[in-house]
């Protein structure tokens, strides 16, 4: 069964100049392929790296870097599933 995924919005605009590369929750979910549920849980619990918290208004987002985006991908493909 294929998995039906919807149109990403685009939230550069959300994301300071100097963080135009970083990855948001959502981002980061798509690029492992995991629930953003289980990311956030597995920050929570220490087992990934901690993301960077921007303030935007009444908003917070969450970003990683591109090379955090990696140490997630190497810790989740260790995980048993």
């Amino acid at each position: 069964m294929a998995k039906h995924r919807r149109k990403m919005r685009d939230v550069s605009y959300l994301k300071p100049e100097k963080f135009q590369h970083w990855l948001t929750l959502t981002e980061v979910a798509r690029a492992v392929d995991r629930d953003i549920s289980w990311i956030r849980k597995l920050e929570a619990e220490g087992k990934i790296p901690e993301a960077k918290r921007i303030t935007r208004g009444a908003l917070e987002v969450r970003l990683w870097s591109p090379e955090a985006v990696e140490e997630i991908r190497e810790i989740l493909s260790k995980m048993r599933p």
